[in-house]
């Protein structure tokens, strides 16, 4: 039976191209390379959809394999009936087969006699045996076979109710008071969620979405940064304003390597660099904005046609006072401004 991971594999060797040039071109650590190849990555692909689709597609990519021809057979490996698809016939190896030629000894026992005599007794005494077998209570004595599960999740789950229930008790009950007598739990405290390295973590309230492009004060203050000079880090945000974002690839001098990002519609990341800002896919749908000024046309100064990214180096900014200016009332994109700025946590 065909699968996705065993198709892809079929691919990259008959492309000639080894799982550390994937790892390079991608970024994808080995191991999840392995876990997509040999199958096991998509076990439990109803937990984490979005991760699983994100790696697939990435490495689909590397592989020249079209778009489409990727999404539709991640649908089908999701509702379990994945066709093989992706790998034509003639790629595929061929199976073993399991037809057992008749040996010598067998052609001698059916042209003797005896034996055949002797053969065919003993059919009968197995049928007789078997007609003696009591199907029913054969029946209860097995079980259709189930995947085990490991022993240690349910005791990890009575643990982690017992932490939770502890956990809300304290906050309720013997939380000390405030100077103001109110416990606490009592008082409106935003709640800072802990978000595990390399995500996006917010760096500006929700903005509302209107149908104008002028800014609120606090809209300005987060996409702004005015100085005398420019600071050692510079940076840009990356708004989609024009479409959503799956993915675009940013590279920084910061980072050190061309990474993906998925944006919403109307949503923008925050990206610090130093001396180098590249990007690639989705131009069309992104405006960029230095200290809440539009960087305009671009796509005509900074294409590269030979990598096909848009590369903006830091000498753009030098000299020319307007990016140390506070930012306009209307930043004139066509657009509303970024419901979201987002700030990556590590760079």
């Amino acid at each position: 039976m065909p699968s996705l991971g065993n198709d892809l594999a079929i691919i990259r060797k008959d492309q000639g191209i080894s799982l550390e040039e994937i790892h390079q071109s991608t970024k994808i650590p080995k191991h999840i390379l392995n876990a997509i190849e040999d199958d096991s990555l998509f076990q439990d692909i109803t937990g984490t959809t979005t991760y699983i689709r994100g790696y697939v597609r990435s490495y689909a990519s590397t592989l020249a394999i079209d778009e489409r021809e990727i999404i539709h057979a991640l649908d089908q490996m999701e509702k379990g009936h994945y066709n093989g698809s992706l790998v034509d016939d003639e790629l595929r190896p061929e199976e073993p087969t399991t037809d057992k030629k008749e040996t010598n000894s067998e052609k001698r026992q059916k042209n003797d006699p005896a034996t055949s005599t002797t053969q065919k007794d003993i059919v009968l005494k197995r049928s007789e045996k078997v007609t003696s077998i009591d199907w029913v209570n054969m029946a209860e004595r097995f079980s259709p076979f189930s995947k085990q599960r490991p022993k240690w999740k349910p005791v990890f789950f009575t643990l982690l109710l017992f932490g939770v229930a502890a956990f809300l008790v304290y906050w309720f009950y013997f939380r000390p008071p405030t100077e103001n007598g109110q416990s606490s739990s009592q008082q409106e405290t935003p709640i800072q969620a802990t978000v595990p390295s390399g995500t996006l973590q917010s760096s500006s309230p929700a903005i509302e979405n209107n149908d104008s492009a002028e800014l609120t004060s606090s809209t300005r203050n987060q996409l702004e940064a005015p100085k005398d000079e420019l600071s050692d880090t510079l940076s840009i945000v990356l708004y989609a304003a024009h479409g959503k974002l799956e993915p675009v690839r940013v590279f920084t001098d910061v980072t050190g390597a061309l990474n993906p990002y998925w944006i919403e519609e109307g949503e923008a990341i925050r990206f610090n660099f130093v001396n180098e800002f590249q990007f690639r896919n989705g131009i069309n749908n992104i405006v960029l904005l230095m200290n809440g000024h539009p960087i305009t046309n671009f796509k005509e100064q900074f294409f590269n046609p030979q990598t096909g990214r848009i590369e903006i180096n830091r000498s753009f900014f030098e000299g020319d006072p307007k990016w140390l200016q506070p930012s306009p009332d209307s930043l004139g994109i066509g657009a509303p401004p970024p419901s979201v700025i987002r700030q990556l946590e590590r760079q």
